[in-house]
């Protein structure tokens, strides 16, 4: 304990001031046993000139050593100024017996309580005794030394119940910029130490927040220039091979020139979702049917289902709506089927459920694949994070983003026994008011 710690700055003025006290204590118990030891003289010197009355006994040094050896206290005879005493008594002493008054009272002289009472005539009976130390007997003293030790005790608990937490709140100031979870019993605590440690968990999340926050636009700004890039590469390229395609029409080959425009045009929403990272516009919003809008995604991607022996089914009644961007939800829909597609290799069944409540539509998309990884699942739709061979670790983020701006959420679990479950959550009535009716194109 450092004298300029808090320890010190608590505990020492506690320490004075239960020694303060216990001084007031000593002092105290000391006047009290001297008050009662005049009590006592008192009492013995009105019974010794009693005795001396009832038995006519004429006062003289022998009977004062009688007494003296009897009550074992000081006795004296003074008859007017001369003092009934052996000749070696000192003068100091003989002054203080002469001067006391005759009233039956107790008095302190030289350090000495002395009564002096009339005993008839000239003749006074003195009783002389020294102020007794007895208050520091003992059992006074183990009394006081258990009192100090019982405030040394609570002292040092309490000291140590204010500086204990502040210790540790100290030891845990480092961790304030680290991201791994924190366990401070300090938090638990109801009182103003609690807050603190409360207080500093909250600006713990706070700035863990806006460091993700501070990322994920890093990393937002990055793909956005990636995908304006991008964009425009295959722009030239994908408009040559859908004219080409589109002068296929009517031949033998228009079956095939269907396919590859069908293809085309999901190059181009992807594109154009890409391009919503660089380019984050308000969704345009309008009155889709859902079920519509989920079987036009997997038409989309029919014949990459049937190849990898997949099939879909549905749970979603035909009469549930939802407000969004149908081009840009048909790109997160179409993401979540090829994700569930690559996680059962040897095919399997891809469950898409949808369900309203309290104005939320959440559509789970359920694969019987080997699931997530506790790390996929600590890390979901983070930008440039996969665990799919050659995956860029961006489908799922542009996904996010595209739920996000339309005042959605989007939210990943394991399945038991196994497999994953991907549940895409958007309000009916969409982030703003509707100002537009929109049936699915064709």
């Amino acid at each position: 304990m450092t004298l300029h710690g808090i320890s010190a700055r608590i505990g020492i003025p506690i320490l004075l001031l239960v020694l303060a006290e216990m001084v007031t204590l000593a002092l105290y118990m000391a006047e009290e046993t001297a008050a009662e030891q005049r009590v006592r003289l008192e009492q013995l010197a009105s019974a010794d000139a009693s005795f001396l009355r009832q038995t006519g006994m004429q006062p003289s040094p022998g009977i004062a050593n009688n007494l003296r050896t009897v009550s074992g206290v000081e006795v004296y005879f003074r008859r007017g100024d001369t003092i009934l005493a052996p000749d070696d008594l000192e003068p100091e002493t003989a002054a203080s017996i002469a001067r006391v008054p005759a009233d039956g009272k107790a008095h302190v002289d030289l350090g000495f309580d002395l009564v002096a009472v009339p005993l008839g005539g000239r003749d006074v009976l003195v009783l002389r005794h020294p102020r007794s130390l007895d208050y520091l007997n003992q059992r006074t003293v183990v009394v006081l030394a258990a009192l100090l030790l019982l405030a040394v005790l609570i002292g040092w608990i309490t000291v140590r119940g204010l500086v204990g937490p502040l210790q540790s709140l100290a030891h845990h100031l480092p961790a304030i910029e680290s991201a791994e979870p924190l366990d401070m019993p300090e938090a638990k605590r109801p009182d103003e130490i609690g807050e603190v440690a409360r207080s500093f968990l909250r600006t713990r999340q706070v700035l863990h927040d806006e460091r993700e926050q501070r990322a994920r636009m890093e990393k937002l700004a990055v793909l956005g220039r990636m995908t304006a890039s991008f964009a425009h590469e295959v722009q030239n390229p994908v408009a040559a091979i859908k004219l080409h395609a589109q002068l296929l029409r009517g031949t033998d080959a228009a079956e095939t020139a269907a396919t590859i425009e069908d293809e085309i045009t999901r190059i181009e929403e992807l594109v154009q979702s890409w391009m919503f990272l660089s380019r984050p516009e308000p969704p345009a919003l309008g009155d889709w049917k859902l079920r519509d809008l989920l079987s036009r995604v997997v038409e989309s991607q029919r014949r990459q289902l049937e190849h990898a022996r997949v099939t879909v089914d549905f749970a979603c009644s035909d009469d549930l709506r939802v407000a969004c961007d149908g081009k840009r939800i048909r790109h997160v829909f179409s993401n979540l089927l090829d994700n569930a597609a690559h996680a059962m290799p040897g095919g399997g069944v891809v469950r898409i459920e949808a369900r309203e409540h309290d104005g939320q539509v959440t559509v789970a998309v359920i694969d019987s694949g080997s699931g997530f990884s506790s790390e996929a699942l600590a890390r979901f739709a983070e930008f440039f994070f996969s665990e799919k061979e050659g995956g860029m670790g961006i489908g799922l983020g542009v996904a996010s983003e595209i739920v996000r701006s339309h005042g959605g959420s989007m939210q990943a679990s394991n399945g038991s026994p196994r497999g994953a479950r991907v549940e895409v959550i958007l309000p009916v009535t969409g982030p703003r008011a509707l100002e537009t009716t929109k049936e699915l194109p064709s």
